[in-house]
């Protein structure tokens, strides 16, 4: 009994590290390309390692190699400033994360905790607005924010998605119904606003 249990425990080992292996591959071919210089890459495309071991795709995305040097290496001349592109992120993210639990909070308590007139309805009409596909509404809102001169700045790039989602609202709702309303009828008891 102990023997064959032992057998289906390697067995199974062996079948977890298959599986591992195989997820993980990805993640090794994607380090194998970003090793390989541009033009080696069609040339040698089905090689384990890399055929011509560089850093130059590095260099290039962060900025150390010249629009000549790139183009000499098989890329595109366009200057690339990883520095500003970080920033642009950060800032971006940082805007659209705290305003977006911000306003998706506020709503998600009203959602949850307020009684009004047709709340179950309203909630149900917001949430139909998972159904609409995000890309359906890329052309109007880049007509939208070219309309009120947003191009090229950070509250153009921020702005369509600035307030709050259904997907959001949603779950913190959800949060919100999760928490004891003893606990925030005792918090109004001691003084605490809504």
């Amino acid at each position: 009994m102990s023997t064959k249990r032992n057998t289906w425990s390697i067995v199974f080992f062996l079948v977890t590290i298959l599986l591992v292996l195989i997820s993980l591959f990805p993640l090794y071919w994607v380090g194998r390309m970003s090793f390989t210089p541009n033009k080696a890459i069609g040339a040698f495309p089905s090689a384990f390692l890399p055929p011509q071991f560089e850093t130059s795709n590095f260099q290039r995305v962060l900025g150390f190699i010249t629009g000549e040097d790139a183009v000499r290496l098989g890329g595109s001349g366009q200057k690339i400033n990883f520095l500003r592109f970080l920033v642009n992120s950060v800032v971006v993210s940082s805007l659209v994360t705290v305003s977006q639990v911000f306003f998706s909070a506020l709503g998600a308590y009203a959602f949850a905790r307020l009684r009004f007139p047709f709340r179950k309805a309203l909630f149900g009409l917001y949430l139909s607005a998972l159904m609409i596909p995000t890309i359906v509404m890329l052309i109007p809102n880049f007509i939208l924010i070219k309309e009120w001169g947003w191009l090229n700045t950070y509250l153009g790039v921020a702005a369509p998605a600035l307030l709050m989602t259904p997907f959001a609202v949603f779950f913190l709702r959800q949060f919100f119904l999760g928490i004891n309303k003893e606990l925030e009828e005792a918090a109004l008891i001691d003084g605490a606003g809504r």
